[in-house]
This record gives structure tokens, C-alpha cells and sequence, in this order.
């Protein structure tokens, strides 16, 4: 009984023991929250995919239904994490006492992006080809590894830079879901110019409508559909999703302003504000075929007022939606995302592959238990990544921490020993050892 009850301490204060490090300002679980629910959208769609192809069960009752497309919630799960980084960012630039154009700040934005972001994906990017490159191995039913660049060795290198998609039109084949990444660096890249002409702004109108002038001309891009500018292939870039980025620094910069309405609406209507934003939110912005020009863009102005909805109801400390979202062990999932993201589908793979082989016609009652053991799993390998991995670079100083442990794990140089009696020391110790054993 003691034992159990030990376990389950621990098992408590996990959550608090690691949840995310953060470089500045106050940690805020809400938002972390809202991750959780991102990454459950892409582990949930992802299996879904392996499903439809490695399952007659699934083939014959849900592929090509209408209740298969409001189940493809991968898409709207990247979408999420778009909007929460511009969020995220523009609320640390916001604190910031410094220029977003100044080197002070631009330093240390880039400084953190680089050495923060980048280890975890460029050791999994060498774990992946390294296994790759030896065992030849073609991972089975996929649809995003057989593409150019050929080598394998060009697209790891393409990936390290995030320009595979850019210059090739491909998912990184050492990790598909990688193009998000490169999405996400090209917003990166982006932010400081959009933080500053923002500030350039006073007057609440003319915020209001930059905004919106902003939302519409992204909506007109995505309309538009480019594939190519030049020799760029741009369909998997911030062109076509630069209006999600955009909403999440408008929700941070009129957080203030909403806490206070908000404040003034009962605890219930923001509870129900976040629920029904996120079923919203869900249902309009999962793919499906493209609708007439009007709707289309009525069904991207739905999905961005979903977005602030959802974003709205985590500022009100009595939203329940928010509550949930600031549970431990939920903003513990969700700030564990970026590993479990770097995981999970090289795990979903090989589950369902294996699932696939060994129980080729499991029904559909079966492939539900499967997706919830797939989840499991990626959870657990991806809160292991993040532990022992990830967390290790959240730490500001761990480039110096790494440099003085490498130093002191090198063997000291032995220095020259001199003569034994030619040096003063050696004879003053002789002279007391000879006094000492004298009778």
C-alpha cells in the first residue's frame, strides 16, 4: 500500500516536476492546453491515414464518407499550432523593452529560436537518416517518402535548412510532417518586421484595420492557390498560411482589451465561448473539396472567428474551458508537443503496420482500441524525448553547460614530472622524512 501510494505521489507531481521551461515572463498552462488539444488533432488524423490504408474494415464503412472528412482533423491540429506561435511570439515581444528591429532584441530572438528549436529536430532528422542509410529500409505504405531529391543525404541537408519544400515541392522525407516546421520558420523569419509595424500603430482603429486588411489579403492568397512563385514551390508555405500567425498576434494584442469585456459576461458564456470555438473551429476548417470562391472564404472567416474564440476563453481566469486547458496533466502533453510531434508518426507507422500484419481484418471496434494504445504510446516515447532530450535545450545556458562538461570530461594533459632530488620540494621532503625516523 505504501508503495502504491509513493507511485502515485510521484505520478502527481510529474506534471510540476517537468513542464515547459520558459525564457521569460510567467508560465501560462492554459496555453500549453490549447497545444494538448493541437496535437491530439494531428495523432488523431495521422492514425486515421494509417487506418484508411492498411484496414479493409475502415475502406469499407468510413473511406470516402461524409463523416470521414469531419474526422480528418490533422490539418486543423497545424493550424492550431500556427496560431498559437504567432501568439506566443508577439506576447514576448510585447514584454520586451527593446525594438523588435533592434540587434538587442533580434539577437536574442534568433539566439532562442536557434538554440531552443533546432537540436531536438536535427537529432532526430540524423537519428532517421542514419537508420535509413544503413538498412536501405523503405518504410511501407507511405505516400510522402518516394519523392525527389533522391538522395537522401540532399534532403536531410535540405531539411537542417527548412527549404525542402521550398525548393523541391516535396514533404521532408526523413519526416514528412517537417513542412509545418519550415512553416513555421518562414513566420519566424517574418515576425520582427510584423511586431514592428504593429507598434508603429496607436490609435485602436488603425490596429483594428490593419487586421483586418491583413485577414483579407491572406484570405485572397489562399484562394488564389499558388503552387509556384518563380522557382519556389509555395503551396506548403506561409503564402497560403501566413492568416493563422496573423489572428494569434492580433488575439495577444487585444488580449487586454478582451479580458476586460469578457470580465462583464458570465462565467458560464466563456466557458461554452472556448468549447464551441474549438467544435467550430474543428468542423469548418477540416478539408474537403473547394467550395465556390464566396463560400470558401465565408468558410475561412468562420474558422478564424472559432480561432479568436477559442483564444478568448483562456483569458478569463472562470472559464472552465480554460481550467481544463491549465490541468496538469494536459499542459504537461501540450508542453511536451514539440517532441511528441517530433515521434509520432514514425510510431503511428509502425504500430499500424504491425497491427496491419498481424490482424489484417480487425473491425472497426478494434481499430479503436488500437488508435487509443497508438496514443498512448506516442505520448509516452514523446514525453521521454521531451524529458531527456528537448528539456535539456529549454535551459538558456546549455550551451556553456555542455561546453564545460565536454571540457571537463577530456583527459588532463599530464604534465612534465621533474627529477626526483633535483627539485627544492623533493629534498625538503626527504630532510623531514629522514628527521622524523631519526631515534
Amino acid at each position: 500500500m505504501c508503495n502504491l501510494k509513493s507511485g502515485g505521489a510521484r505520478l502527481a507531481a510529474f506534471p510540476a516536476q517537468f513542464r515547459r521551461k520558459i525564457s521569460q515572463g510567467v508560465y501560462r498552462p492554459e496555453i500549453d492546453g490549447l497545444r494538448f488539444f493541437a496535437i491530439a488533432f494531428v495523432i488523431f488524423g495521422h492514425s486515421l491515414e494509417r487506418a484508411a490504408r492498411f484496414f479493409p474494415s475502415y475502406q469499407d464503412t468510413l473511406a470516402g464518407s461524409r463523416g470521414e472528412a469531419f474526422l480528418q482533423v490533422a490539418p486543423p491540429g497545424v493550424f492550431l499550432f500556427f496560431a498559437i506561435s504567432g501568439f506566443v511570439l508577439a506576447g514576448q515581444a510585447i514584454k520586451a523593452q527593446a525594438s523588435p528591429l533592434s540587434g538587442a532584441f533580434l539577437k536574442g530572438y534568433f539566439g532562442r529560436r536557434i538554440l531552443r528549436i533546432e537540436p531536438p529536430y536535427i537529432l532526430l532528422l540524423v537519428a532517421t537518416w542514419a537508420l535509413l542509410s544503413l538498412t536501405h529500409w523503405t518504410p511501407e505504405g507511405t505516400h510522402r517518402f518516394d519523392v525527389a531529391p533522391r538522395s537522401l543525404d540532399v534532403s536531410l541537408a535540405a531539411s537542417v535548412f527548412y527549404l525542402h519544400d521550398l525548393l523541391w515541392g516535396t514533404f521532408p522525407r526523413l519526416f514528412p510532417p517537417g513542412w509545418s516546421l519550415e512553416v513555421e520558420v518562414q513566420f519566424y523569419v517574418l515576425a520582427p518586421l510584423l511586431f514592428a509595424l504593429w507598434a508603429t500603430l496607436r490609435a485602436g482603429g488603425e490596429r483594428i484595420a490593419l487586421t483586418l486588411l491583413f485577414l483579407a489579403t491572406g484570405v485572397n492568397l489562399s484562394l488564389l492557390g499558388w503552387k509556384t512563385l518563380g522557382p519556389l514551390h509555395v503551396e506548403y508555405s506561409l503564402l497560403h498560411y501566413f492568416n493563422y500567425f496573423w489572428l494569434g498576434i492580433a488575439m495577444a494584442y487585444a488580449r487586454e482589451a478582451l479580458t476586460l469585456r469578457l470580465a462583464r459576461a458570465p462565467a458560464g458564456a466563456v466557458t461554452a465561448l472556448g468549447w464551441l470555438g474549438l467544435a467550430g473551429f474543428v468542423a469548418v476548417s477540416a478539408p474537403g473539396e473547394r467550395a465556390a470562391l464566396g463560400l470558401e472564404a465565408a468558410r475561412l472567416a468562420a474558422t478564424y472567428a472559432c480561432l479568436a474564440a477559442i483564444f478568448a476563453s483562456t483569458f478569463d481566469a472562470r472559464s472552465g474551458f480554460r481550467g481544463f486547458c491549465a490541468s496538469p496533466w494536459i499542459s504537461l502533453i501540450g508542453g511536451a508537443c514539440y517532441s511528441i510531434y517530433l515521434v509520432h508518426l514514425q510510431i503511428i507507422q509502425m504500430i499500424f503496420v504491425a497491427a496491419a500484419k498481424v490482424a489484417p481484418h480487425l473491425p472497426l471496434a478494434g481499430l479503436a482500441g488500437l488508435f487509443a494504445l497508438t496514443a498512448l504510446v506516442v505520448i509516452a516515447v514523446g514525453l521521454t524525448y521531451y524529458v531527456q532530450i528537448e528539456r535539456r535545450f529549454m535551459a538558456r545556458d546549455w550551451p556553456r553547460t555542455a561546453w564545460a562538461y565536454l571540457r571537463g570530461a577530456a583527459p588532463a594533459s599530464s604534465a612534465p614530472r621533474r627529477e626526483a632530488g633535483s627539485a627544492p620540494e623533493a629534498r625538503d621532503a626527504l630532510k623531514r622524512r629522514s628527521a622524523a625516523t631519526s631515534p
